[in-house]
């Protein structure tokens, strides 16, 4: 018999429901008489996630909420097998975690079911009572609970309906203290219940102790909430929590934990976040570089489309706190010093979508007042975007509404945007006329110069002489035009994103800005610099005579021993591998080596830790990837035919080039065995943290083998997976735990990937894999090879005699598979293979041995059926156990199975 609901207040209807009376469709009656296997032979030609009328109910529901309200675990289950959404919205705007929790006798499993789903714990915002609403209206406390865990908010929509309201303050505050989750959120519903009720200065009093408490799941601070308290005492709440602010003088604080917060913040809440943030901002006298540098690209994100509603709310506000953050940022000059140019270049980018004509002023104005500031500092990068004036409309608007200062800022940006070498002229015209004599000197010094420089390239290019090198260390500072001398634009193959704009200055940046070298062009000053060794090696920008783009590295020559080793491994054919840093050129002088590589984007320490797909199953994905082109990589130098050992790897020789390609690089200390031998011995190699044990122990004269390298590619392998973290822990510890064998892998969920790395950096040399065999290893297995696997297991001689198994080899087996997908197989099959299968001998046992036979069986003699039925997303987690019971009991071993590398 079907649930009957009564609601307790009324449901409202956004959109017209027909007035016809409606008729119980028959997929929904299905369910209600609970006729699974009918359901199951129905839904195939049938829209899953479809609205389907129901009398009882007087809505037209999805079959999964039908489920839900009927109570029906074994429909609920079989729907979200079948992808069913569980926030499809029914007619009257409810989901079935609405009626779940309305409906009296729904079981908490079917409410947690739909949870794990990923069901949106408040519903939707189209339906102004909660599930979490729901729940106390029912006196569901267990279900109300469950809501609160999985996220619900218990003040959302707190005020529309009071005696609801008592409701949901009855059941929170009977939850069980000592869950912090619980109190949190009990903190927070308290806080919202008080402001209608009690004056401003009692709601103060009760929040200045707890202003910095985060909500746990909008990530909101109390005191952002009561910040943002709409009322006849807005103003009052604002000035009070400010002021406590600046007392208690914890704004910095606030600022160094919104920084870390807000990404984590949902978008519905932001706007509450950016409110306080722009008061605080305000409030500051003066902004830090540091906190400049980190919350500008924070802010960027959060810019929005101008042709959306959001965009036009949110816009206004994100740039009016930027402008603030720029003015005060910018107030003393060594603060601008320290602003960091691909910030501003990233800024500027992030600002041309809202050059569009058809934005508003409020958003045209402060987008251009940005501009006016940027101009200073990066004129050729604005250039570059395709800004060449102020819109008249804007400048217009600035002067009708806006303040002097603002307008003479905007008018000068025209200026200079219209005519950027006139403005230059104008300057130097209202210098003092007794600096032209100097200035008469400093040319003939300048073309003096410019003569020499000629005469010292003509030497490079005829290689008869070697050239000095020109140094300038400078941070970043305003631009100035030089108008005496003509730019030299130089060819350029444009590939990399990350450094175009340095790249398209280097371009085309004034001969005596830059050091040539037989076909180099390098920028060897600081604002080209783009990385530094502990040793004195500088990385710089460079362009070789062909176009193509480059990295330079260079070292003294009294201590460049290691790059001229370098560039020998990087010549050898069996190097020139799409996993390895690819060599590009070699030159020296009279102080230096310069190595020209491939130039790449990111280091993997860089590129796990802010440029990953926002999507968690993507993340996944990509690290593995990286993983499988490091092993790619390091089975190259470790190949019979090549014979290098690396010695140094660590996050920051791996480098991401521009295709998203894992590339391993920096080869100064690795050295190459001679025929025969499988020993190097030399001084001790590697990087603080990231040695193999035996290279650390002082007594050992067991010298870096290829085993040293796979140890320290294994805590590699793990610092990508688990996204920064050694498993063998950080600071003076680690050295100490590397030795003694003492590692944690808590921050690796997948089975598989713990094996692999356990496997690497096991104590003993002996006992780790080469690097062919970890490639081998089932964390790159495709699904086909997964299931390959599991039908050889089946033919294991203990799983084909499953019905008459040892009762203490199930009993063994049981440890392992306890609580997994696999539990209870049978029941999440479809029943009509099930009966085919077990009809045609004594039925499979429902344990783990008789579902290795069923799945080996399935393949070999229902081939047809075996291409419908995905095993592993049914069963997850039973390849990973199958091929952990599979070790235990010594049955076919992964690498007995996968004899070669898969194809990358």
């Amino acid at each position: 018999m079907a649930f009957q609901i009564q609601w307790s207040f009324p449901i409202p209807v956004p959109v017209p429901v027909e007035v016809k009376p409606r008729k119980t469709h028959p997929l929904i009656q299905c369910i209600v008489d609970n006729k699974a296997k009918k359901l199951k032979k129905l839904v195939g030609e049938s829209n899953i996630n479809g609205l389907y009328s129901s009398a009882i109910w007087n809505d037209d529901v999805s079959l999964l909420t039908a489920a839900a309200v009927c109570g029906n675990e074994e429909i609920c289950n079989f729907l979200l097998r079948e992808k069913a959404d569980p926030n499809i919205l029914s007619t009257n705007h409810l989901t079935a975690l609405h009626y779940a929790a309305n409906t009296p006798g729904v079981p908490l499993n079917i409410v947690r079911r739909l949870i794990a789903a990923k069901a949106n714990p408040d519903g939707h915002q189209q339906q102004p009572f909660t599930p979490l609403q729901f729940a106390a209206s029912k006196d569901r406390l267990d279900v109300f609970k469950a809501l609160i865990e999985a996220g619900a908010v218990p003040e959302r929509n707190y005020g529309v309906k009071p005696d609801l309201d008592q409701k949901v303050e009855n059941l929170i505050n009977k939850l069980p203290v000592g869950n912090k989750v619980v109190e949190k959120c009990r903190l927070f519903f308290n806080y919202a219940a008080m402001v209608p009720r009690k004056t401003q200065p009692e709601v103060f009093n009760f929040c200045k102790e707890h202003f910095f408490e985060e909500h746990p799941f909008t990530h909101i601070l109390l005191f952002e909430g009561y910040f943002n308290v709409v009322g006849p005492s807005t103003e009052l709440y604002q000035q009070s929590s400010i002021k406590w602010l600046k007392d208690s003088k914890k704004t910095d604080i606030y600022i160094e934990g919104f920084i870390k917060r807000f990404p984590r913040i949902p978008n519905e809440q932001r706007m509450t976040s950016l409110n306080t943030l722009h008061a605080v901002i305000c409030m500051m006298r003066e902004i830090s570089p540091q906190i400049f540098n980190e919350i500008l690209p924070i802010l960027i994100k959060c810019l929005l489309p101008t042709n959306t509603v959001q965009g036009n709310i949110f816009n206004p506000l994100i740039l009016s706190i930027l402008c603030v953050t720029m003015d005060k940022s910018l107030k003393q000059k060594p603060a601008a010093d320290s602003l960091q140019y691909d910030v501003l270049e990233t800024l500027c980018n992030a600002l041309m979508p809202l050059t569009n004509p058809n934005c508003s002023t409020d958003v045209s104005i402060p987008t251009y007042r940005l501009f006016a500031a940027l101009h200073e500092f990066v004129p050729e990068h604005i250039h570059l975007c395709g800004v060449t004036s102020v819109p008249e409309r804007v400048l217009l608007a600035v002067d009708i509404g806006t303040d002097d200062a603002v307008k003479e800022k905007l008018q000068l940006l025209d200026t200079n945007l219209r005519f950027p070498q006139s403005v230059r002229t104008v300057d130097c015209l209202g210098e003092a006329a007794d600096s032209m004599s100097s200035k008469k000197k400093k040319k003939k010094k300048k073309k003096k110069k410019n003569d020499n420089q000629q005469d010292t390239s003509s030497k490079e290019d005829s290689n008869t002489a070697k050239a000095s090198v020109q140094e300038s260390d400078f941070s970043v500072h305003p631009y100035a035009t030089h108008t005496e001398d003509s730019p030299e634009k130089r060819k350029w193959l444009s590939l990399s994103q990350r450094w175009k704009p340095k790249l398209e200055k280097l371009a085309s940046i004034e001969t005596h800005e830059v050091y040539r070298l037989r076909n180099l062009t390098i920028g060897n000053s600081s604002e080209f610099e783009i990385a530094k060794g502990s040793d004195g090696t500088r990385v710089f920008l460079g362009l070789r005579d062909d176009g193509t783009e480059v990295a330079v590295k260079r070292m003294y020559r009294s201590e460049y021993q290691d790059l001229k080793n370098e560039e020998q491994f990087l010549r050898l054919p069996q190097l020139d591998n799409p996993c390895i840093v690819r060599y590009v050129d070699f030159a020296e002088d009279d102080n230096f080596g310069y190595l020209a590589l491939q130039l790449c984007e990111y280091t993997v320490e860089e590129y796990i830790q802010d440029h990953l797909p926002e999507d968690t199953s993507q993340q996944l994905q990509v690290l593995k990837k990286i993983v499988k082109e490091v092993l790619y990589s390091l089975n190259a130098l470790h190949s019979h035919d090549t014979k290098v050992l690396h010695r140094d790897i660590k996050p920051q020789n791996v480098l991401i080039d521009i295709t998203g390609k894992a590339r391993l690089a920096d080869f100064g200390i690795s050295r190459r065995l001679k025929l025969g031998e499988t020993t190097c011995r030399t001084n001790p190699a590697g990087t603080k943290y990231w040695k193999a044990r035996e290279t650390l122990e002082e007594d050992s004269n067991s010298g870096y083998k290829r085993s040293s390298d796979v140890q320290v590619a294994g805590m590699l392998i793990y610092y990508i997976l688990s996204r920064g973290h050694h498993p063998f822990g950080t600071g003076p510890r680690c050295e100490s735990n590397i030795l003694d064998g003492k590692y944690s892998l808590e921050h690796l969920k997948d089975e598989l990937a713990k094996d692999l790395v356990k496997w690497m950096i096991s104590h003993e040399p002996k006992d780790r894999p080469i690097v062919e065999e970890t490639l081998r290893h089932p964390y790159f297995w495709t699904n086909k090879d997964k299931v390959d696997y599991l039908k050889k297991l089946g033919n294991e001689k203990e799983v084909v005699n499953c019905r008459n198994a040892d009762p203490d080899l199930l009993s063994a087996i049981e440890t392992v598979t306890a609580g997994k997908s696999f539990a209870d197989w049978k029941t999440k099959l479809p029943s009509e293979l099930l009966q085919k299968m077990d009809g045609q001998k004594k039925p499979y046992p429902e344990n783990t041995l008789g579902l290795l036979r069923f799945v080996r069986n399935l393949h070999e003699h229902y081939s047809e059926d075996a291409k419908t039925t995905d095993l592993m997303a049914i069963f997850p987690d039973l390849f990973e156990t199958a091929f952990v019971i599979a070790k235990k009991r010594g049955w076919i071993t992964a690498m007995e199975f996968m004899l070669e590398i898969p194809e990358t």
